[in-house]
């Protein structure tokens, strides 16, 4: 039944710019999308879902910026004007049904998005473990969005934390009863993400905004019979309006349009992020190419060789290798004065293809990541740097023994390069706190 009520107008048209506002910031109108939904696989399933459930659309960019949101805005405003207009002379009950119908939209769309990310955390792979290349960084080389993540990174029972949150409020917002509840959860837990994003210079908090937006037509339905209730302590009765559904067409799909979304972002995103988690070789943001067998380390540079000329170490020589760090994946760092920093991340925060995965060398200092792949004895290193377009080589690999590797060969310009390196025998704190625990090295939480 309806409430005899009569809407101001004005409510009226914040409704309709509501609704408008909310569908063309969710709705995707950009082939970039669709590029993802009809190329998605099981072997991508995480990356292509997270793309997909946070997409913005971006008119100025290859990334959703603040003139996107003021074009939507004025979008929004004048289509308000006209809706409203046309619809004059309609009885107050509309309002009702599309009020309850914006709250159905948002309540799957913010589910969809807190299944993806509470899985990412709950199997802590948002943000993956610290490479050895950054344990072998100072702190000062790191950008303050990346500090935040590395953060995260070596804190995972925070990251779970974090995940059963999201997980409980998605599972809350199934159900029309308990939405409100949902948004109790996610007001301050994503109104916190959005300041943490602006205080570190973050790419995201457009999302975050986003997120909070919407549980606005959620949150505002009840939160008068909230104010009743716990500040004026008065008996409270919960809104009784509700749609009749018997009187929609196609409403009898309902039900199983439900369990369809229920299996494709609880189950199937729940068991892939499962898998990831489980299988040490898979990764959201390193490659997930396998580096030269046995030589994962930190090495030291004994001698560097430039076109027959021997290079001593200077600590301000800016053409000399200080060391070198080769991770457990195609992927090779080198210790150099003044490197330059790409600051600029990906559009996504995470990518499939290896070639666009930034994650290790975006927004840090200090060293030059290559990645490299392997031709028998040689490998062919490729700096994905922006700022290091033309910096590259072709290096035979020679082990003398399991503590030494030599290469020797070119780089992009026909400049000759040998450098021999001895493997150094460093302990990292956070995997020996893994092997025996915290309380096993004498450290108290």
């Amino acid at each position: 039944m309806v409430q005899h009520i009569k809407i101001p107008t004005w409510k009226k048209y914040l409704l309709r710019l509501s609704i408008l506002f909310i569908l063309l910031l969710s709705l995707p109108l950009q082939s970039d999308f669709y590029n993802i939904l009809f190329t998605i696989s099981w072997q991508y399933f995480i990356s292509d879902v997270f793309n997909l459930v946070t997409y913005l659309p971006h008119y100025f960019g290859q990334q959703h910026g603040i003139y996107d949101w003021v074009l939507i805005l004025v979008i929004a405003l004048v289509g308000a004007a006209i809706w409203l207009n046309k619809q004059k002379q309609e009885s107050d009950e509309k309002e009702f049904i599309y009020y309850y119908y914006l709250r159905i939209f948002v309540r799957f769309k913010l589910a969809s998005i807190l299944f993806v990310a509470g899985f990412l955390k709950l199997f802590p792979i948002f943000v993956p473990e610290l490479s050895l290349s950054h344990l072998n960084t100072a702190y000062g080389y790191f950008e303050d969005w990346k500090h935040l993540l590395l953060s995260l990174s070596v804190a995972p029972s925070y990251l779970v934390f974090l995940g059963v949150v999201e997980l409980i409020a998605a599972v809350l917002l199934l159900s029309r009863k308990t939405a409100f509840l949902a948004v109790i959860f996610v007001v301050p837990f994503y109104g916190n993400a959005f300041l943490a994003d602006l205080a570190y210079q973050g790419p995201t908090y457009f999302v975050s905004t986003y997120i909070v937006l919407l549980t606005l037509p959620i949150f505002l339905y009840d939160v008068k019979r909230l104010g009743s209730l716990i500040v004026y302590f008065k008996e409270t009765r919960p809104a009784t309006w509700r749609l009749e559904w018997q009187k929609i067409p196609g409403s009898k799909w309902r039900l199983a349009l439900k369990i369809g979304f229920v299996f494709i972002f609880f189950v199937l995103t729940g068991i892939k992020s499962y898998a990831i988690y489980k299988e040490p070789n898979a990764s959201l943001h390193y490659s997930d190419q396998h580096g030269l067998p046995g030589v994962e380390g930190k090495y030291l540079v004994d001698t560097f060789v430039l076109n027959g000329d021997t290079l001593d170490f200077s600590p301000v020589d800016s053409i000399r290798w200080k060391d070198v760090v080769f991770e457990k994946w195609n992927t090779l760092s080198v210790r150099k004065v003044n490197a330059k920093i790409n600051e600029e991340s990906s559009s996504r925060f995470l990518q499939k293809e290896n070639d666009s995965r930034d994650y290790e060398y975006t927004q840090v200092g200090d060293r030059l990541y290559y990645r490299y792949d392997i031709d028998q004895d040689s490998i062919t290193l490729r700096n994905p740097n922006k700022n290091y377009m033309l910096d590259g080589f072709t290096l035979k690999v020679e082990r003398p023994d399991s503590l030494h590797v030599n290469l020797q060969g070119a780089n992009i310009q026909g400049d000759s390069i040998r450098v021999e390196l001895s493997r150094l025998d460093k302990k990292y704190l956070l995997h020996e706190v893994k092997k025996i625990g915290r309380r096993g090295l004498g450290h108290k939480l």
